[in-house]
């Protein structure tokens, strides 16, 4: 395979063309979270900063824009037809006439509303909808919504089979307790037909935070690229990023079931925050959000390597398999993440730059162009940055992101951290209001957050961070606002939740879920098997519904679970019908 000499040349070649895109008005950061390509070639932009849609032309100016109430979370094209996804306290699809730009229908989905993929013959558009765990099928003509199906946890992408007969959903997190020895992540097969689900695949132990999914051409494989958690090692153990590894994972569509997972970590360099996958039959890529670079790997030769692979379950800890079949190439900015592929390129913007790049896969070369060039970072943005940098890493293998996905919040895994002995595996807690709610982490052992933050990096990463830095990403965590709850109807309470309120009182519930983070901000003794003489923190009951397994230990699946079976703050018996109402309540918070 080819060297990638012709990197040289980038810096000149971005700068010419950042030259012509001078007249950019928008000066926030646009944090790109998806892209399409027109029939003729051009690039279609989903921006969630600025909750705006973008066509470019050729220089890297905004040709067009679409501003939408709510972020933008996804794109696709189809013909002269446009999709787009917005999300936030709800979910819509809207259409777009790409030869007049006009606005065909907006159709409410539901929350969460991301990743439109349309049917082969354009009659359909599927809609991942991620906080609700369900997918929608559209009419794609009227926006009419003709069925939906229920999957797992957070559903955030999805490809069809080329005969268009299977949907292969990504859940985005595992579905169930924690406390086991085999925790992980499921892909869901929607039948297209029927539109029911008809299989889960579960992937290799530790996987979550499942990002990218495709399938190859000839419909033989579906390819996840998504972290791998090493959660049954003690931190205390850790060498060469035996924590948070970056893996692909290969699914045989003949047996949909998994054939094993790919580590793409290399022995003295991880491959740091693992986003997206693309499969042409000739390369398979991947995007490193956190090393801000691809893997470009000869695909024939990875299936036939997988295919004389003696033990497969032992794929996901060889370090060595990638070795001689890909080649890692550096990109233009920071965060590559949503790749677009077509006729042996790779378009790929760059999430904390607004940077595009353009890879040529046969020369491994890449042109960059700047869509944003004058964008400004607060330091807000900065500390996200920051938090997503897998390059603040010994050996570049995973960031703050690895254990905190989305926006700082939970992985759903539990760790056994080294801060305060060995043997005590604890639920990873969401940073969501970590700052307003000392003290930190589930056994208290930080005052405050910063201190969390600093011992992060000097612990977990063995990285002496700057002070500036560290600042930064303090700003960033205080910055971190709850999603409205996908429990609520309009903004209020359901009949049921209004019921589950009368319950939380009846139990006592305020008493430790107090105020307006639902949190006494103490630490209390809770069962019998508390490895600490003060317990756990109180955790914060505000956006509940999002950081699933629960308890200290993650036993609990569900909210349900922790009144039902744990009885957690429940004396004597608890109805059904209080049960479900209190859940509702709590998760609507």
């Amino acid at each position: 395979m080819k060297g990638v000499l012709k990197l040289i040349p980038i810096a000149l070649s971005a700068l010419l063309l950042l030259c012509a895109a001078v007249d950019r008005e928008n000066v926030l950061p646009m944090y790109t979270s998806s892209i399409d390509l027109t029939e003729d070639g051009r690039v279609v932009l989903a921006n969630k900063g600025t909750r705006e849609v973008v066509l470019l032309a050729e220089d890297g100016k905004v040709a067009q824009r679409w501003t939408f109430e709510e972020p933008a979370t996804g794109v696709a094209v189809a013909g002269d037809k446009l999709f787009v996804t917005t999300s936030h306290a709800k979910g819509f699809l809207s259409c777009i006439d790409l030869k007049d730009g006009k606005m065909l229908y907006s159709t409410e989905t539901a929350m969460g509303a991301c990743s439109p993929v349309v049917s082969h013959d354009a009659e359909r558009v599927y809609v991942m909808n991620r906080y609700r765990g369900t997918v929608s099928e559209v009419n794609a003509s009227t926006g009419e919504v003709l069925r939906s199906v229920a999957v797992q946890r957070e559903p955030c992408a999805a490809v069809l089979s080329p005969d268009g007969r299977y949907l292969y959903v990504n859940n985005h997190f595992p579905a169930q307790r924690a406390d086991v020895d085999y925790v992980a992540a499921d892909v869901s097969i929607v039948d297209c037909q029927s539109f029911e689900r008809v299989k889960d695949i579960k992937l290799s132990n530790g996987s979550n935070a499942l990002r990218g999914i495709a399938c190859s051409p000839d419909g033989r494989y579906v390819f996840v690229s998504h972290n791998l958690g090493r959660f049954q090692v003690p931190t205390s153990q850790l060498q060469q990023g035996w924590m948070n590894t970056n893996a692909v994972s290969v699914i045989d569509t003949s047996t949909q079931s998994l054939v094993g997972s790919i580590s793409l970590d290399e022995p003295d360099r991880g491959a740091g925050g693992i986003w997206d996958v693309k499969c042409d039959g000739e390369w398979l890529v991947t995007s490193q959000s956190g090393t801000h670079d691809v893997s470009i790997v000869d695909y024939k030769a990875m299936i036939e390597k997988l295919n004389a692979y003696a033990d497969k379950s032992k794929l996901d800890y060889d370090l060595y398999f990638m070795r001689g079949i890909r080649v890692r190439l550096p990109i233009e900015g920071n965060g590559p993440r949503a790749m677009a592929m077509r006729e042996g390129k790779i378009y790929l913007p760059t999430y904390f730059s607004d940077v595009l790049n353009v890879v040529n896969l046969a020369e491994q070369s890449v042109e960059a162009v700047a869509y944003n060039p004058q964008r400004v970072e607060s330091p807000r943005d900065r500390g996200e940055r920051a938090f997503n940098d897998a390059s603040l890493c010994y050996q570049n293998w995973q960031s703050c992101n690895g254990c905190h996905p989305d926006d700082g919040r939970t992985d759903g895994m539990n760790w056994d951290l080294m801060n305060d002995g060995i043997g005590n595996p604890k639920n990873c807690k969401s940073m969501l209001f970590s700052f307003q709610t000392p003290k930190n982490m589930i056994s208290g052992i930080r005052d405050h957050a910063g201190i969390a933050v600093r011992a992060g990096y000097k612990f977990i990463q063995f990285c002496d961070v700057d002070e500036a830095t560290a600042s930064d990403v303090d700003e960033y965590i205080r910055s971190l606002e709850p999603l409205p709850s996908p429990y609520l109807v309009d903004g209020e309470l359901s009949e049921k939740a209004v019921l589950g309120r009368k319950v939380y009182e009846k139990y006592g519930c305020a008493e430790c879920h107090s105020g307006p983070y639902y949190t006494d901000m103490q630490m209390h003794r809770i069962g019998e098997d508390v490895e600490f003489d003060e317990g756990w923190d109180t955790p914060t009951l505000r956006e509940v519904w999002r950081t699933a397994p629960y308890l200290f230990d993650g036993r609990a699946a569900t909210m349900e679970e922790v009144f039902t079976v744990h009885k957690h703050g429940i004396e004597g018996k608890i109805s059904r019908k209080d049960a479900e109402a209190l859940t509702e309540y709590v998760n609507s918070l």
